[in-house]
C-alpha cells in the first residue's frame, strides 16, 4: 500500500486588524475538497463563533464568513503547512511540515494573543510565547471531540474571546482640563497647556481660524461637497461648525473621546446641537472606526487626535489607518493632520501609504509643523493641474478658503508633474 498524498493547509484569513489569531492543525478531508476552514457539516467551529459573536455567521456564504472575521479583529490559520495523513484524524498526521508562524505574526501589529483549536494546533505554543503574545488552548471544535458537550465548549471559548470585544465597545470618557484664551478677537482651546487645540473667531464662529484646519478641508478640491463626513476629534469644533454651516447636504458624524471636549464645544465655542445631520458622538475613535457597522458608511474621515501635548497623533497604528479606509465608500478620502517635526511624523506616514496603496499626498501648512494628508480610497487618482486650479478658484469664491495655495503646495511637492496615483 503506498504513501498517501501530501496535503496542504489554506492561505491565512488575516489582515492587520487582527487582535486574535486562532490556530487550527490543518484541514479535514471536508474541508479541503470545499476548499474553505471547517466546512465539515459537524465541525462546531462556526456555531461556536456565531454564538460568541451574536452574529449568524453560520448561516453566510464563505466570503462574508472571512470578511465578518477580519472585520472583528479575528484572524485563521494553521500550525501545519503540509504533511501525509489519512482520513482526517490529527493522530493520521505524518511528516508534518510547519507553517511560517513568525511571518504571519509579524505582519499582525495589533495582534494580542493566539487560540489554539485543539491540544495539536497548541504544539505550537512555545514559540508563540517566545514572540511575546499570550496562548490559550481551546476545546477542539473538530465532530472528532465529542466527549465535551457544546453548551460546555461554549463556555470555553465565550470565557477566551469576549474579553477583547469588551475591551473595544467600552468607553470611559477621558478627563480634559479644559483652559481657555483669548487674543484679539479670538477664542483657543488648550488642555491644560500652552498648545492650541483649536480656535474660534468670536463674530463670525464658522470662518477657519488656522491654517492647519482650512487645509484639513482639501478634500474639497477631489470631490463634491455633498458628503457624508466622519470626524474624528472634536477640538473646538472649527471643522465641525464650517461643514454643518457652509456646506449643504452634508452629514457629519464626531467621535470624540471627552464628555470633557463636547461640554466645552457646546458652552463656549458655539457647537451647534445634534439634528438630522449632526450627531457628536463620546467615544473612542479606534473603537469606533473598528466596528462592522461603520463599514462604507462615509465618503470622508477627518482625523484630528491629539492630547494635551499636541506631538504626536494618539491613534496611529497600521490597523487604525486600515479602519479609516474601510470605513469609506469609494471614491472616499480620509484627511490627518500630523505633526511634521516630531519622530511620528515618518512612522504615521507609512502606515497611511501603505494602508491607502501609496495613493497619499501631503500638504505642509505655512510656518507651521502641521502637515495635512490626504489619503485616498478607490481608482487610481489622475488629476489635471488645470482643472485642480479650476477647482480651486471656484472654492475660493464660493467658500472664502486658500485653495489655489493648496494647489501650488502640491504642484511643488510633485515638481510639476501629472498627478497620478
Amino acid at each position: 500500500m503506498g504513501r498517501p498524498a501530501r496535503i496542504r493547509s489554506f492561505a491565512p484569513v488575516a489582515d492587520a486588524r487582527a487582535r486574535v489569531l486562532i490556530l487550527g492543525s490543518i484541514p479535514g478531508s471536508a474541508s479541503l475538497a470545499a476548499g474553505h476552514y471547517y466546512a465539515h457539516p459537524r465541525n462546531q467551529f462556526w456555531r461556536l463563533l456565531a454564538a460568541v459573536l451574536e452574529e449568524p455567521l453560520d448561516s453566510l456564504d464563505w466570503p462574508e464568513r472571512y470578511a465578518r472575521l477580519r472585520a472583528r479583529g479575528i484572524a485563521l490559520w494553521d500550525v501545519i503547512g503540509h504533511c501525509e495523513r489519512e482520513g482526517s484524524l490529527d493522530v493520521a498526521i505524518r511528516d508534518p511540515s510547519s507553517n511560517d508562524l513568525a511571518g504571519l505574526l509579524a505582519r499582525l501589529p495589533a495582534l494580542e494573543g493566539v487560540l489554539f483549536n485543539g491540544r495539536t494546533a497548541a504544539r505550537a505554543a512555545a514559540m508563540v510565547e517566545a514572540a511575546g503574545l499570550t496562548s490559550a488552548v481551546l476545546p477542539s471544535s473538530s465532530p472528532a471531540h465529542a466527549g465535551m458537550r457544546f453548551e460546555d465548549k461554549l463556555a470555553r471559548w465565550r470565557e477566551a474571546l469576549i474579553p477583547r470585544w469588551r475591551r473595544v465597545r467600552r468607553h470611559r470618557p477621558v478627563e480634559v482640563p479644559i483652559v481657555l484664551s483669548e487674543i484679539e478677537g479670538v477664542r483657543y482651546l488648550h488642555f491644560g497647556t500652552p498648545w492650541v487645540q483649536g480656535a474660534m473667531l468670536l463674530r463670525d464662529p464658522d470662518v477657519l481660524v488656522l491654517d492647519y484646519v482650512q487645509r484639513m478641508m482639501a478634500w474639497l478640491l477631489f470631490r463634491h461637497a455633498q458628503a457624508d463626513i466622519l470626524q474624528l476629534g472634536l477640538g473646538a469644533g472649527s471643522l465641525t461648525r464650517f461643514c454643518r454651516h457652509r456646506l449643504d447636504g452634508t452629514r457629519i458624524d464626531v467621535v470624540e473621546a471627552s464628555r470633557d471636549v463636547i461640554d466645552a464645544g457646546r458652552a463656549c465655542f458655539a457647537l451647534p446641537p445634534d439634528d438630522a445631520r449632526l450627531r457628536v458622538i463620546c467615544d473612542d475613535a479606534e473603537a469606533f472606526v473598528a466596528r462592522p457597522a461603520r463599514t462604507g458608511r462615509y465618503d470622508v474621515v477627518q482625523v484630528d487626535l491629539y492630547d494635551a501635548e499636541a506631538r504626536g497623533p494618539t491613534r496611529d497604528s497600521l490597523a487604525f489607518y486600515l479602519d479609516c479606509r474601510r470605513v469609506l465608500r469609494e471614491p472616499g478620502v480620509c484627511v490627518v493632520n500630523l505633526f511634521g517635526r516630531h519622530r511620528s511624523h515618518r512612522s504615521n506616514l507609512a502606515r497611511l501609504r501603505q494602508a491607502f496603496d501609496d495613493r497619499v499626498l501631503e500638504l505642509a501648512v505655512d510656518g507651521a509643523g502641521n502637515r495635512i494628508v490626504l489619503a485616498f480610497a478607490g481608482p487610481p487618482l489622475r488629476v489635471d493641474w488645470t482643472l485642480l486650479r479650476q477647482r480651486a478658484l471656484v472654492l475660493e469664491g464660493r467658500l472664502g478658503l486658500p485653495a489655489a495655495r493648496w494647489v501650488a503646495s502640491l504642484v511643488q511637492a510633485q515638481g510639476g508633474e501629472r498627478l497620478e496615483r
